[in-house]
């Protein structure tokens, strides 16, 4: 194989995500540079960017190497045809990699892990996104604790421009106000499954700035560019998988950003086959899965009549509705008549509708019973999958091959079934100390060149005991919580037989001022409480920080405002690595909470006045701290007869398989799409 040859297939094998969980070509990037893999793996593209050309020219002579990437090539077996009955999964973001910013938060990382675990479980998902310029915003903090939100270029070239049978740039066309959108298509491969995102930014749209801009950044403009970003991936989603060929046989919607999809999708039924909008309805809704990830009003989007008559009327003429009738799509009791409620629609529209947790559901269908209507029980029969992580892509590396060389590699290709867990629980403490030692020792590392606060460096150890608390910050979310009797936690910190270190990190939306005055706030109290060499702010989360945090902490803290986190998974992808959770039971802690592999924060019912009943939690939380947890970490005493250490076993034995995305996966597969598809 001579130098191009070889380069061409490495940056092949480096195009498909899933190589990024491919332990054989991560076995390879170590054989090609292991010092440069240490640097950059998982990310297995920009690995192979980093090699130099003598990289590339040595290896091309070594004919282990070769023969190892043509396993690989074989092995991949990447579908080249699109297959039939594909499952169409449209997300607003998808959090897919480190390198690929076109995520925000929990809703995207979820809608990362369901396409790649999609491939992983053999589930034909073609995902539909938007690819944003500028992505999402990336976050500075100042020493006051004021949130800047900085957007950066992204690139390209981790992705494929779809082409024409001329070789030009496959294009599609989505109508607006303004005229018309022209819409490149790009695709992004995920093993046997791809992603195509939309992309208006190119200089066919030069015309219109309004529409070329609309693909700029995720969640950012004014509510007119909201629209019409969910009408873009809505219409312009189905006409896309239109222009491909793909033979769709399901539409999953996440989250109501992309309910027009649904609309589009019922339309095109309606020109095939000369149908009324509501026979349209009544064939295709089965096929239809929709899901809510919010019980939080704020996350359920809402936009005006006024707006949405101007910005949809092309589509609304299309469907063949007046616009009361289509204003009563959106229609909710719990708005006015003048409001239109994406979600509502996709309730409506949906064959099903499910929530993220077992307690999710039970709200959220109390929060949509109004939705019921001639006997159609659309808000009152909402179900729950609760969700899960892609295993592979958070597990740590150290307790990765620890699996792999006590119980073997099935928790890898079943992760799903508990009994590929079978004698975690037998692993020798020393064994699973030492591997969460080595990952705890790179997390510190890590966070040497990403902390700036100066007590870091002086007072990090590998002895001490990390607590992490890392997601989006929100009001329900209560950040503050932990901070709520400073002096307290103080004391805590101070008396504690062993160096206790808490890292912060969690964005706020650009748009909400709320949540930023949360982050000042929390620099204010670490300030006033003299915790500065406690406590550390940790800013830009994102992928890497929380693979590096949910592998090296030894707790992971979670304090929302129950019911009000509707599910939740950055505590599951700690919990697969050891780390214990300390949470209110809210969210997947309601289902995943058990004595022998976490803690709980005791929730408050009886009282309505919010602030005494944070203070009660709060209460609860030091008294958990400072009587159980950070005693029984010290090793001075057991806990209902265990060690940190078992809990350590029990916590990845237990809620491994509950919490894998493959156990979502499945659940999807067989309750509802394959269901649907044969009806």
């Amino acid at each position: 194989m001579n130098h191009f040859d070889l380069q061409s297939s490495l940056q092949k094998i480096a195009s498909d995500f899933s190589s990024d969980w491919d332990i054989k070509v991560h076995a390879l990037c170590n054989i090609l540079h292991s010092q440069l893999w240490k640097t950059y793996a998982p990310n297995v593209q920009g690995f192979v960017h980093a090699l130099t050309e003598d990289d590339i020219t040595q290896a091309s002579y070594d004919q282990y190497i070769i023969k190892l990437i043509e396993e690989i090539q074989r092995t991949k077996n990447v579908h080249t045809e699109l297959r039939k009955h594909l499952i169409a999964y449209v997300s607003l973001e998808f959090g897919i990699s480190q390198s690929m910013h076109q995520y925000a938060g929990g809703l995207g990382i979820l809608a990362g892990d369901h396409v790649k675990t999609a491939h992983d479980t053999g589930i034909p998902i073609i995902g539909i996104g938007l690819f944003y310029a500028k992505g999402s915003p990336h976050q500075l903090v100042n020493a006051l604790g004021i949130q800047e939100d900085i957007w950066v270029d992204e690139s390209r070239h981790q992705m494929s421009l779809i082409k024409d049978e001329y070789d030009h740039p496959l294009t599609i066309t989505v109508d607006f106000p303004e005229g018309t959108a022209h819409v490149q298509l790009y695709k992004v491969i995920i093993g046997n499954n791809c992603l195509i995102l939309l992309d208006t930014m190119h200089e066919q749209n030069d015309e219109h700035p309004a529409l070329k801009e609309i693909t700029n950044a995720l969640y950012f403009g004014d509510r007119s560019h909201r629209l019409k970003q969910e009408i873009l991936i809505g219409i312009g989603g189905i006409k896309a998988l239109h222009a491909i060929g793909a033979d769709v046989s399901f539409l999953h919607i996440n989250e109501g950003h992309c309910a027009f999809a649904m609309t589009e999708w019922i339309l095109r039924r309606m020109n095939e086959l000369n149908m009324s909008f509501d026979d349209a309805v009544s064939v295709l809704s089965t096929r239809i899965l929709f899901t809510t990830h919010t019980p939080v009003d704020a996350g359920n989007e809402v936009f005006s009549r006024t707006l949405i008559i101007h910005e949809c009327k092309h589509h609304i003429r299309a469907l063949g509705l007046t616009e009361d009738q289509f204003m009563e799509l959106g229609y909710s009791s719990s708005l006015s008549n003048k409001e239109f409620s994406m979600s509502a629609m996709a309730i409506k529209l949906a064959g099903s509708t499910n929530a993220v947790s077992q307690l999710h559901g039970s709200i959220a269908r109390t929060m949509w019973q109004h939705l019921d209507d001639q006997g159609k029980k659309k808000g009152s029969s909402i179900i729950s999958v609760t969700n899960g992580i892609h295993t592979p892509t958070w597990i740590g590396p150290s307790i990765a091959a620890l699996l792999d060389e006590q119980i073997g590699n099935s928790w890898r290709t079943s992760p799903h079934d508990p009994t590929s867990w079978y004698g975690v629980k037998e692993i020798a403490h020393t064994l699973i100390e030492s591997a969460h030692s080595i990952q705890k020792q790179s997390m510190i590392d890590y966070l040497k060149r990403r902390i700036t606060q100066q007590y870091w460096n002086e007072t990090s150890t590998k002895e001490a005991f990390y607590i992490g608390y890392a997601r989006r910050f929100a009001l329900y979310k209560r950040p503050l919580l932990l901070l709520n009797n400073g002096e307290r936690l103080r004391s805590i910190i101070k008396h504690s037989q062993i160096p206790i270190r808490i890292l912060l990190a969690g964005k706020a939306h650009p748009d909400d001022v709320a949540a930023k005055d949360l982050i000042a706030k929390v620099h204010e109290l670490i300030a006033l409480y003299e915790l500065q060499d406690s406590i550390f702010f940790v800013e830009d989360y994102d992928i890497e920080l929380a693979r590096a945090m949910v592998q090296g902490c030894d707790l992971w803290l979670n304090t929302p405002q129950r019911p009000m986190e509707a599910s939740g998974t950055s505590g599951m992808k700690a919990a697969v690595n050891g780390c214990l959770h300390c949470s209110i039971l809210d969210g997947w802690w309601d289902e995943g909470y058990g004595e022998q592999r976490g803690f709980k924060i005791q929730h408050v019912e009886d009282i309505a006045n919010e602030t005494l009943k944070d203070q009660r939690e709060a209460d609860s939380l030091y008294s958990t701290l400072e009587q159980t947890i950070i005693p029984l970490f010290a090793g001075s005493i057991s806990y209902h007869g265990l060690s940190w250490s078992d809990m350590m076993l029990h916590s990845i034995a237990e809620l491994g398989p509950q919490f894998s995305a493959a156990r979502m996966m499945h659940e999807y597969q067989y309750q509802l799409y394959q269901s649907r598809i044969n009806q």
